[in-house]
């Protein structure tokens, strides 16, 4: 009899405790930081820069505090800019001041700045899990909750900030974007795999840091206003004089150059340098990254598409950029100046009028 009472006893107490999970409040985005994980096993197709140590993908880091955030000033004539899909920030302010204001951001919200360019002001974040996303249903958000020192999200994301000056004096804009890793079973052993970029996922972040710098609150929610509008097709490949690829983006200057820059961030490129010349409406990139002619048959996640191979392997690449009339001309060069139409100097070309058109 007591055997009896006890085992209904067991039934009623899970059923009030699935009851009582299922009322945890849900949560979109929550990045914690929590105890670091072993590295794992990257699967081949990885998108990897040539700086290792930001190829070490993706255990969590725990970042030093900031003791000494920055005081949040009101609104300094923060305003949402947008081309189709793209939105980007433009604000006043002294460069510096702002690269370190989005650093405290970044630590405020449970990342590290990995990686940080002074020169070319572009800062990389650490890996982090997106433990909001586990929240779906009462047993998760229970399981991670009494078992959080155990549990890991099975993905994990990173941002990029670029700070381009403005074409109004005195102005920056800024850019973030989004890249993402999932991680899989391969015969028995875990592997990450990129996934696609989040364009809610990016608009959100923006709109929080947004409001961290000091935006109203109407002028954030704008960012996530329409984010499925697609501007028109205006990107295509055709062959100049000589045989030689070249993409041509039915655009001005500076708007290629925004969208290419931001291309190339969702590429995953090591940028090493770059020059935009308003004046002269001609620009360059220089980069590296991973081989874009070893395609192979794309797994899961359209990113997996872009590259195999020897996962260790970049190449360098040299974007130029020149203004003609109405349209931009964008062509590919070697690391010696010469005109590149390698099969990965036209692969890269497909993937950017891809990601332009």
């Amino acid at each position: 009899m007591f055997h009896r009472f006890f085992k209904i006893g067991a039934v009623l107490s899970c059923i009030t405790l699935l009851i009582a999970c299922s009322s945890i409040p849900q949560s979109e985005i929550e990045y914690k930081k929590s105890r670091s994980l072993p590295a794992l096993e990257i699967p081949p197709d990885l998108i990897t820069p040539a700086n290792d140590e930001a190829a070490q993908i993706p255990t969590l880091s725990r970042p030093t505090p900031d003791i000494s955030p920055i005081k949040v000033t009101p609104e300094t004539g923060i305003r949402v800019e947008r081309d189709g899909g793209l939105r980007w920030l433009v604000i006043k302010g002294d460069m510096p001041q702002l690269q370190q204001r989005i650093r405290s951001f970044w630590q405020s919200r449970g990342f590290e700045v990995q990686e940080q360019d002074a020169r070319l002001n572009i800062m990389d974040t650490s890996w982090e899990e997106n433990r909001g996303v586990t929240k779906k249903s009462g047993i998760n958000a229970f399981f991670r909750k009494a078992f959080d020192v155990f549990y890991s999200a099975s993905t994990r994301d990173q941002f990029r900030v670029r700070l381009e000056p403005g074409t109004d004096a005195g102005t920056i804009e800024i850019y973030l974007t989004h890249r993402g890793m999932e991680q899989i079973i391969n015969k028995e052993s875990p592997l990450w795999q990129p996934r696609p970029t989040d364009p809610t996922l990016e608009a959100e972040m923006l709109k929080r840091l947004a409001l961290y710098l000091g935006a109203n609150e109407d002028n954030a929610k704008a960012i996530k206003d329409d984010l499925t509008r697609a501007a028109p097709a205006r990107a295509s490949i055709t062959q100049d004089t000589q045989g030689l690829s070249l993409l041509v983006v039915a655009e001005d200057y500076a708007s290629t150059w925004r969208r290419t820059s931001i291309a190339l961030d969702h590429l995953g490129a090591k940028i090493e340098d770059q020059n935009r010349t308003l004046d002269a409406k001609r620009g360059s990139y220089q980069f590296r990254i991973k081989d874009p002619s070893r395609a192979s048959e794309p797994p899961k996640g359209w990113l997996s598409k872009l590259f195999s191979g020897d996962k260790d392997k970049t190449q360098y690449f040299e974007l130029r950029l020149l203004d003609q009339d109405k349209e931009t001309h964008i062509t590919v060069f070697d690391q010696a100046g010469t005109r590149d139409n390698s099969p990965a100097a036209q692969r890269l070309l497909t993937l950017l009028q891809e990601q332009l058109k």
